[in-house]
């Protein structure tokens, strides 16, 4: 096992013996340093050797590390570049030949990787007409039941920017996404919709689509909840009933008794709640089990969770429940 020395910010001295020889490795991320490439974690590994700790944080190693001695011979580093949610940003695989009597320096720019995501283009008309011409001017819309806001988290997308029908959305995985979009005229009122328009996102690409909106007039928004208890699935946890709170407080106590339902229906562990208004709302549950002698609280939630919601679009949402402690 060979232990990784994190090195200061002026260049650390090359060790010498007979048949072994320090390696030094300094690193930049597309000629920049890590903190301007957005790089928060930097993995290191050489093949069929161990290195500890072979990741640490970009604060910990902005300049590089001494990777231990090495006798001479060729070696395999590859350094790894991780953004804050821990996708792979940069890597760099290459060889390093270590030779007794030199300096085992090497100075690595670790290249961005292929782009691993895509953009989505929709330009929209509402049963064949444009904004203009149908009265159109802001669009509610989803991707996989997730409300499009703005930097603001307004729902509230401009029909029309820059003279151009549509709006893009980036960043997508690769592969098949759903969009529900509603048209809102200057009133507030929902005059076009949308729902379940698939389309494909491909990596490092920017695909155009087409959606043309019908005549529709939703009033208001819903919420498709999941939820688990204590991480359980509801048979796990021996819940067979479960009560839907709508904006209760920030301990999940109080708001609206939406109604009680089965915890799991034909194999969904979850319910839909319709008729809610526009902006941000918060849930939590009560898991019940149903004994002889009548219904008894087991679970309840305790951190409430919050989603935005707009007209005509239904919103994911998991809710945990726990156990008193």
């Amino acid at each position: 096992m060979r232990r990784i020395l994190i090195l200061p910010l002026v260049a650390a001295a090359v060790a010498c013996a007979p048949s072994r020889s320090e390696v030094v490795v300094y690193w930049t991320f597309g000629g920049l340093s890590c903190a301007d490439a957005g790089v928060a974690t930097i993995r290191v590994d050489i093949a069929h050797e161990v290195l500890t700790p072979n990741q640490f944080t970009c604060a910990q190693a902005s300049q590089g590390a001494s990777l231990g001695t090495y006798l001479n011979g060729d070696y395999q580093l590859t350094v790894s570049g991780l953004d804050a949610n821990g996708t792979l940003a940069y890597q760099s695989s290459q060889t390093l030949s270590v030779r007794s009597g030199k300096d085992n320096t090497f100075p690595i720019d670790v290249p961005a990787v292929a782009a691993t995501s895509g953009d989505v283009t929709l330009h929209w008309s509402f049963a064949g007409r444009t904004c203009a011409q149908a009265g159109i001017t802001v669009v509610h819309a989803s991707v996989d039941n997730t409300v499009l806001t703005d930097a603001s988290d307004n729902p509230n997308l401009p029909c029309s920017q820059s003279g151009v029908d549509g709006t893009t959305v980036s960043p997508l995985t690769p592969g098949q996404h759903t969009f529900d979009l509603v048209g809102i005229d200057a009133s507030g009122a929902a005059r076009y919709a949308l729902n379940g328009y698939t389309v494909t996102a491909v990596a490092g690409q920017t695909a155009v689509y087409n959606p043309d909106l019908a005549p529709a007039a939703p009033t208001t928004a819903s919420a498709n909840l999941t939820w688990s208890f204590d991480g359980k699935s509801c048979a796990a946890a021996t819940v067979d009933h479960v009560t839907i709170m709508v904006d209760p407080d920030g301990s999940g106590n109080g708001g609206v008794n939406a109604g009680t339902v089965a915890c799991n229906t034909s194999g969904i562990e979850g319910a839909s709640v319709d008729g809610l208004t526009e902006g941000t709302h918060s849930f939590a549950i009560l898991g019940i089990r149903t004994l002889s002698d009548g219904p008894h609280l087991l679970y309840r939630t305790h951190n409430p969770p919050s989603r935005t919601f707009a007209i005509g679009l239904i919103t994911d949402v998991f809710v945990s429940a726990e156990s008193p402690p």
